[in-house]
């Protein structure tokens, strides 16, 4: 494992006592520290207090299944490298958790060359992810800039409405994920009880007009996203 992993935390949440004392025996010595979870409440609780730097997780777990702990986590949290291990009947579930922005996943049983190459690899991409959090690189060659809320095309600013960079935002901060049409008006609207169905879809008429088609897509029956570059 990189000397970078040496420095890093890792919270690895599986319900087989015996699996994850083994694997906690293998990672351990690989990390700057391991926290181990045997149940998906127990492993909400410890990233809210530790916030670890990445995680590994079983896709089926007790109290809070795991494809739920991914979802709950991905409200907050876009950054954090999440694999997940599963077993070759959890297919469906899989698929819903790689809309949820997952980075890896492994089908069990799992070798152990190829999980400790995953996170050796999750942690390389950790550092760029970390270095150039401010600007966020999009489809077509359209740049976010984080901290200043600017969408920017080969160094032009693009010039948005207040209501109409709230809802780029609001897709950009689910970047990769799917969100639902509900989701994106409580972010502009501060979920004010009312129906904006009406006022969206003239918002995201108006958005779209200033924007190459194919950067917020569409999700039949689902909602939109918008993909990283």
């Amino acid at each position: 494992m990189s000397s970078r992993c040496n420095e890093l935390t890792l919270l690895y949440i599986e319900d087989d006592d015996e699996l994850r004392k083994q694997f906690a025996r293998i990672l351990t010595p690989r990390f700057a520290k391991i926290f181990e979870a045997a149940d998906g409440e127990e492993a909400l609780a410890l990233y809210q207090e530790e916030h670890p730097d990445m995680i590994l997780a079983d896709i089926n777990l007790p109290r809070i299944d795991g494809l739920e702990l991914i979802r709950m986590i991905r409200k907050e949290d876009k950054q954090t490298p999440i694999m997940v291990l599963s077993a070759y009947s959890d297919k469906e579930k899989l698929l819903k958790a790689v809309k949820l922005g997952l980075t890896e996943y492994l089908v069990k049983p799992v070798p152990y060359k190829r999980l400790l190459t995953l996170l050796e690899e999750m942690a390389s991409g950790l550092d760029d992810n970390r270095s150039n959090i401010d600007t966020i690189r999009l489809r077509s060659s359209y740049e976010w800039r984080v901290t200043q809320r600017v969408l920017l095309f080969e160094g032009r600013i693009i010039v948005l409405t207040s209501r109409e960079t709230t809802l780029l935002k609001s897709l950009i901060d689910n970047i990769n994920t799917v969100i639902t049409i509900t989701m994106i008006e409580n972010s502009v609207w501060k979920d004010d009880g009312a129906d904006h169905h009406i006022s969206f879809s003239h918002l995201l008429k108006r958005l779209r007009k200033k924007l190459p088609e194919e950067l917020i897509e569409n999700i039949y029956g689902e909602g939109y996203r918008i993909l990283s570059r």
